[in-house]
């Protein structure tokens, strides 16, 4: 018996730890740096989200995460990352011999890090509230032609917050229908006061002023459909201007990029030139030994002149518009081929005979030889990305028009009775150019029995413009949800062919600007060599005489026209994978025209 009662009470033990065990969780390394932070900092945490106001900021920003655990947080990290900081550069300052500068430059840079790093946590805040902004004002007319068109066939405000909040071609305004959905379902609100908060706390203004309207005009039963059109064909409006600003915001970031790039660089080249030149026929007259000093031209080509473009590209990335589908195979592509295109660099050079560069030899032909294997490496990492971009894109050119194209069509047919499946169908053989494949398939699908949703979701699937699928979707949805009424499809054809006139605005005037980084990297390329070859010529000496500071201002053009290609492919088609093909184009047209200046200034090159 007392076995039988030994085991029984063994059983019982292990049926506590198995209900106990769901309820157990090991503390993650977040929550003991968490109660560290309080533990350490929480009063002066408290006084810092009190003064700088971070619960504004946090809420404005959609973070999850109380104000006074986020200040000590800050404080905890900005404490140790100081402490690891002054230990290292102390240690490296007492063990290592350095010239004066440099114990100064550590010393400065040891201060700035924690500086920066505290700033930066305090203006994270401020900066995912500026992305929440962005994104929701690049998604809001076509959430609201989707409202518009669901409201016209008398869908409710929370099912169209529920659908809306299941929709993968929208990012920021699943994010915002989700928030209202939180407040429903978990905290009791009714959608109309829910959609209030979340619009109140808002850092949009547009959004905030938009549903606030709409939530008044509900409950004052207004004619919500009216409202929601006439503010959509204000948001339509409203786009087509700031399409205009864009432009002009985009003129002006390659202007200032033109003029520090281009015409700055080339002042700070004669500098550079002229010095150099000057230095090097002084020792040699004197010494016999000719030597260049090249660390400023190479710290300014290398350093300063890339960053500059990058900043500038940065700039352009966020003041266009932005959209849910990304196309991330040409990235892909090119992280691939880093490795080779580093190979192919010095097989190149083993090839052409100038492995003695590693060794300090630099001579014209050294230089040449440098010249091409770099060209062949950026070749080789741009030419199959941006091969790979294309082909992705392959057939959407003007596919946003053939869509409205496709939805007028549509909504005539709708009008003579026939069923949205049936108008569908008979459209399936008629030509709408690029978009044609699509209907074909989607007219096939349907008569296999399948459903519209599934339908057009298989004939989708390839498709990477995101203003096709959000059309597309929206249909489906009017059709589904609402009924497909022909005003209703008149409307949503209405809302695309704006949408589509928007498109072609934006993309005719951002291709104006793609031949200025062109200018520039042919002005870069050309005019420091041939001063510095006027400037040899004049001194009596031989261009072999600067050739390593010729050799840094080459290798640098090739290497900073990439960059402009970049910028000139993200200015002209809004993405940096366009950029590629202009990158491959401009760093062989570098490259051929220093080339050719080398040859014109040594009479002869060999290699």
């Amino acid at each position: 018996m007392a076995r039988q009662r030994s085991k029984e009470r063994k059983l019982d033990d292990k049926e506590l730890r198995a209900i106990a065990k769901p309820w157990r969780r090991r503390l993650s390394f977040d929550d003991l740096f968490t109660a560290a932070s309080l533990a350490v900092f929480e009063s002066w945490g408290v006084r810092v989200a009190r003064s700088l106001e971070l619960d504004k900021s946090i809420l404005k920003a959609g973070m999850n995460v109380h104000p006074v655990i986020y200040a000590s947080k800050t404080l905890m990290m900005t404490t140790t990352i100081a402490f690891v900081v002054l230990l290292a550069s102390s240690v490296a300052l007492i063990t290592i011999p350095m010239p004066f500068l440099v114990r100064v430059i550590v010393v400065l840079i040891s201060m700035m890090i924690p500086v920066m790093i505290f700033s930066m946590r305090l203006l994270q805040p401020s900066l995912k509230a500026s992305d929440r902004k962005s994104g929701v004002e690049n998604e809001l007319p076509f959430f609201m032609a989707y409202a518009s068109t669901m409201a016209k066939g008398g869908v409710s405000l929370d099912k169209i917050i529920e659908r809306t909040a299941g929709l993968k071609v929208f990012k920021a305004m699943r994010e915002e229908c989700m928030r209202v959905l939180t407040y429903v379902k978990l905290f009791g609100y009714d959608p109309v006061s829910a959609l209030e908060r979340v619009a109140i706390l808002h850092p949009s203004a547009r959004f905030r002023d938009l549903m606030l309207g709409y939530t008044t005009t509900l409950r004052s039963g207004g004619d919500i459909t009216h409202y929601l059109e006439i503010r959509t064909q204000e948001l339509f409006n409203a786009r087509t201007s700031e399409v205009r600003s864009m432009t002009e915001r985009l003129a002006s970031f390659l202007e200032l990029y033109i003029v520090l790039g281009v015409i700055m660089s080339i002042t700070v080249f004669v500098f550079f030139s002229v010095s150099g030149t000057l230095s090097a026929v002084t020792a040699g007259r004197t010494t016999g030994v000719i030597s260049v000093d090249i660390t400023m031209p190479s710290l300014y080509n290398f350093l300063v002149l890339p960053t500059l473009g990058m900043l500038v590209l940065l700039m352009i990335h966020a003041s266009q518009p932005k959209t849910p589908v990304k196309i991330m195979e040409p990235y892909v592509t090119m992280l691939v081929l880093m490795p080779m295109s580093v190979i192919s660099f010095f097989v190149t050079l083993s090839i052409l005979g100038a492995m003695d560069v590693f060794r300090g030899v630099l001579g014209l032909t050294q230089v040449a030889s440098l010249l091409i294997s770099i060209t062949v490496a950026v070749l080789l990492l741009t030419v199959p990305p941006w091969i790979v971009y294309r082909k992705a894109l392959r057939g959407h050119k003007g596919l946003v028009r053939s869509t409205a194209d496709y939805l007028r069509e549509l909504s005539e047919i709708r009008k003579t009775g026939l069923s949205p499946e049936k108008c569908i169908i008979h459209l399936s053989t008629k030509d709408f150019r690029n978009l044609t494949p699509i209907v074909s398939k989607a007219g096939v699908a349907l008569n296999l029995g399948l459903s519209l949703e599934d339908s057009l979701r298989k004939v989708l699937r390839g498709i990477r413009e995101w203003f096709v699928i959000a059309i597309f979707r929206f249909l489906t949805d009017s059709i589904t949800v609402g009924g497909g009424a022909p005003d209703i499809i008149d409307t949503l054809a209405r809302f695309t062919q704006t949408l589509s006139e928007l498109e072609e605005e934006m993309r005719r005037r951002l291709k104006a600007y793609v031949l200025l980084p062109y200018f520039g990297a042919l002005m870069l390329a050309s005019s420091p060599i041939i001063i510095v070859n006027m400037l040899i010529t004049a001194a009596g000496a031989r261009p072999e005489a600067v050739a390593p500071l010729i050799g840094i201002l080459g290798v640098g053009s090739v290497i900073n026209s990439f960059v402009m290609g970049l910028v000139a492919g993200k200015s002209s088609e809004m993405s940096i994978s366009a950029g590629f093909k202009h990158a491959a184009v401009m760093s062989l047209v570098t490259s051929i025209t220093v080339l050719g200046t080398l040859a014109y200034i040594s009479g002869a090159l060999t290699i």
